[in-house]
């Protein structure tokens, strides 16, 4: 789920800062199949570009550290609230993004579905060349993919073989496909709302090129715009079609009189370069540190960790006397691995580590007798073949807490380890699993 969810970030970004360049710097040019391939190309670089396995490295002194995981809550109720808590908005974005695109592909589902069946109900024609489908409904004329759709009424009137210039345009330059990769797009950003813009835009170009194309035919410009008005009131059969009129009158006929956008103008698509870069960068980049520590066999560095006084409140035991605390340090001779390209993974993911964590650790008698609780702080390495070694206690707070946080650390299940280089790596990890009632200091019995 971390990983779809930093797919669609990545993916959103994409198209966001790409349509923003088309919106301010070339929306409004009349190199209409110059907008097309950006807004095409748009779709295609946020869907795939996010998923290719780049690395862009950059290095600069750190301090080696530890990976500090995620912290556990452990209460004598075993209520997880760590857990709890990120399983469920996990739990309620993933119902809400699968339910909105179930919705969406369903509703492509139901426009094939309606187009296969006007398609069985009137047949297909062979007219002019055209392969046609002549309806008796008020629809307007439109397209999908070799297919013209259009009332039979209009077949005795002069703007006939017009219209089916205009349709076959937008079939012989693929238009359908555009409108299905958009819809394909939209079924998996529909929380976005650029990518909705996008689809109506690439309508709106669609038509720029049809119109386009019927004028340098030959058509006289103040008979097509006519007609179109004409055609204004048909009915739009769904999204996936190409209709001759998709209530873009006004932007129609305005890009028809606009003057021609001058030659240079086409430069303003490099535009889009900066961006890119910018979008490589944070998509891509990674750091490591180039301590004296490294060698030829990957980021091998000597990794101490510190920890200063614990943040949380002191903890005591029912005479009010401090709970002496445990400093373990680290072996500061253990070779481990601070950055790699892929870190280990626990099997099942986070969920599943915090799961077995809070099933299986208990709450010390002694503790809950003694009114003992913070944060005890492990470490451990996950060796190259995903074993876990080292279990020490770096901080403890006694109370029998610091021996039940260690068996159950070493009870862990191999995880998958670290890669670097195409290799499995050692890395070390430091785990806070915090021991409370409730999450707060348990009251005192008054004497």
């Amino acid at each position: 789920m971390n990983a779809l969810l930093l797919y669609m970030f990545k993916s959103t970004l994409c198209v966001s800062m790409l349509y923003a360049i088309y919106w301010f710097f070339l929306r409004r040019e009349t190199f209409f199949q110059w907008n097309r391939c950006y807004l095409l190309s748009m779709v295609l670089f946020a869907g795939f570009f996010p998923l290719l396995p780049l690395r862009l490295t950059f290095s600069y002194p750190m301090a080696p550290v530890a990976v500090m995981l995620e912290p556990v809550m452990i209460t004598p109720e075993k209520v997880a609230q760590t857990l709890l808590t990120k399983l469920q908005w996990i739990e309620v974005v993933a119902v809400v993004y699968m339910t909105g695109v179930l919705l969406l592909f369903l509703r492509l589902c139901l426009q094939l579905i309606q187009l296969q069946l006007i398609i069985r109900r009137y047949g297909v024609m062979d007219r002019q060349g055209h392969r046609v489908v002549f309806l008796d409904r008020g629809y307007a004329p439109f397209s999908f993919f070799n297919l013209i759709f259009i009332n039979e009424s209009v077949v005795s009137t002069n703007s006939f073989p017009t219209i089916l210039e205009h349709e076959q345009i937008h079939i012989r330059q693929y238009h359908t496909l555009d409108m299905i990769l958009i819809e394909l797009a939209t079924i998996f950003q529909w929380f976005n709302p650029v990518i909705w813009m996008a689809g109506m835009e690439m309508k709106s170009i669609h038509e720029y090129l049809a119109d386009e194309g019927v004028l340098q035919n030959g058509t006289s410009r103040s008979t097509y715009q006519q007609m179109i008005l004409e055609e204004a009131m048909g009915i739009r059969v769904n999204s996936l079609t190409n209709n001759f009129n998709v209530s873009l009158l006004k932007k129609r006929i305005t890009m028809m009189t606009k003057s021609k956008s001058k030659t240079w103008a086409k430069s303003k698509v490099f535009i889009a370069l900066p961006v890119l870069m910018v979008l490589l960068f944070i998509l891509t980049a990674r750091s490591y540190s180039n301590s004296k520590a490294m060698n030829d066999t990957g980021a091998r560095v000597q990794a101490p960790v510190q920890l200063l006084s614990d943040p949380d409140p002191v903890v005591q035991n029912k005479q009010k006397q401090q709970t002496q605390i445990k400093y373990t340090p680290v072996d500061t001779s253990q070779l481990i691995y601070k950055n790699v390209e892929k870190m280990p993974s626990y099997p099942g993911g986070d969920e599943a580590r915090l799961k077995f964590l809070i099933e299986n650790i208990k709450y010390p008698e002694a503790a809950i007798k003694n009114n003992v609780q913070g944060k005890v702080f492990m470490s451990f390495i996950v060796r190259a073949d995903g074993s876990v070694t080292d279990v020490k206690v770096m901080r403890g707070i006694g109370g029998g807490c610091d021996e039940e946080a260690l068996r159950v650390v070493k009870l862990m299940p191999k995880w998958t380890p670290g890669m670097n280089k195409g290799k499995p790596v050692d890395v070390a990890f430091v785990l806070p699993i915090k021991f409370a009632f409730d999450g707060h200091k348990k009251e005192e019995p008054k004497k």
